[in-house]
């Protein structure tokens, strides 16, 4: 098979034809050129029209052949268009004013949801900058054949970018486990520009909203959706258990002496883990303990009583159970948990609505921890716009542009 032929094959092309291939300046050079008489396509409308001239000529790298780099050289045409007047022609291996021809952005942004983009830009023999012009094009594509129609219910986070608390809002499709958009900050503007992003129309199906106690995003949700339900995630709520359990301890370890501050010592797992993870000293360790006299006993029990709220079915019966629990935790004399209880009670509107809706963010989590994964085998990214594009793409499950080649 000739290299002509094979260009043809992976291009697609129909109303162009290859002129040369010749080999210089180490690349393999293809020229191409439209057929004469033929009607070439609008830019805007794709609409056949009849050329009117030539502009200068354009340069594409290509995806390589056996190693050696392949430029696509053309002279693109202008046509008329009925519709829109003199427009330059929609040329078929070309996404925009990109330099790289539309396989080659396949192939790249196939490749960056697995490696590092300074090993695709290796792999490839390109620079890292065309590796990300490559990701920009193909979730601008991907962006393009999303509409979104089906997102219910949303979940909103923040992950740290780099060190000094430098954070990111995060706004997940909990049904369909998909990074719906990322970015800077976790304040108010930045959860609006989401929400100016997704639009009214998108914004009123949205059902349900999951997010943890931050009160920016509470205020924000309420006037730009005000509709939907807000749920908090019930994994930050029993985070919030956790602290003052473990905050119980330290003030415990301080007021008594002698053997209990020594039994004590080195504990702080076994109280905030779960009883079936706890190993067998664990176990026995804790068993030592509960028979003690101490308000840790005491702020254990009531965790653990805690996590029979999440087992009800009905939101009544879950509302009678956090009733009387708030009063167990409201008359234990612990400062910790009495503060978490009136926290609850605060916020006891938006923890119910988890047993009408539920939703939580276990998932958020889990992706959250695959965000991290992105951004460590980068070794992080420098610019705000970067680390956003690797999320979306990374995350977001767009479609890639289909090539007629599969490389």
């Amino acid at each position: 098979m000739l290299i002509s032929s094979i260009v043809r094959l992976t291009l697609g092309i129909k109303d162009h034809r290859v002129v040369s291939t010749t080999l210089g300046n180490n690349e393999l050079q293809i020229h191409l050129d439209a057929k004469r008489g033929r009607k070439l396509p609008c830019a805007v409308c794709g609409r056949p029209c009849r050329a009117k001239d030539k502009i200068r000529e354009r340069r594409w790298l290509h995806v390589s052949l056996w190693g050696i780099p392949v430029c696509l050289y053309y002279c693109p045409r202008r046509v008329r268009c009925p519709e829109h007047g003199i427009k330059v022609e929609r040329v078929p291996w070309n996404i925009g004013k990109k330099p790289v021809s539309f396989p080659l952005i396949t192939v790249l942004a196939f490749w960056s949801r697995m490696l590092a983009w300074d090993q695709v830009a290796r792999l490839f023999h390109v620079s890292w900058n065309t590796v990300r012009s490559a990701v920009d094009a193909a979730i601008a594509y991907g962006r393009t054949c999303e509409q979104y129609q089906s997102v219910r219910f949303i979940g909103i986070d923040e992950i740290s970018r780099k060190k000094g608390h430098v954070y990111h809002t995060q706004v997940y499709d909990l049904e369909g486990k998909r990074l719906l958009w990322t970015g800077a900050h976790r304040d108010k503007d930045s959860l609006r520009r989401f929400f100016a992003w997704w639009g009214e129309e998108r914004t009123a199906a949205i059902e349900g909203v999951c997010c943890d106690m931050w009160q920016n995003y509470i205020d924000v949700i309420r006037e730009r959706c005000g509709e939907s339900v807000i749920v908090f995630d019930k994994f930050h709520i029993v985070r919030h258990l956790l602290e003052a359990v473990d905050k119980v301890r330290r003030m415990e370890i301080k007021a008594v002496g002698g053997v209990d501050a020594e039994a004590l010592k080195g504990t702080r797992y076994i109280w905030l883990k779960n009883p079936w993870n706890l190993t067998d000293r664990q176990e026995a360790r804790l068993t030592d303990l509960l028979k003690r006299n101490l308000r840790i006993v005491k702020a254990y029990l009531l965790k653990e009583s805690f996590r029979k709220l999440w087992d009800y079915t009905r939101r009544a019966w879950a509302a009678n159970y956090l009733k009387r629990w708030f009063w167990w935790a409201t008359h234990s004399r612990i400062k910790p948990l009495r503060d978490f209880a009136w926290m609850l009670r605060r916020h006891e509107e938006a923890i119910l609505a988890y047993f009408d809706l539920r939703i939580d963010n276990g998932s958020v989590e889990a992706m959250n921890n695959n965000a991290k994964a992105i951004s460590h085998r980068a070794r992080g990214y420098r610019s705000e716009t970067t680390f956003s594009l690797a999320m979306i793409h990374g995350l977001g499950k767009l479609e890639l542009p289909k090539c007629r080649h599969t490389f």
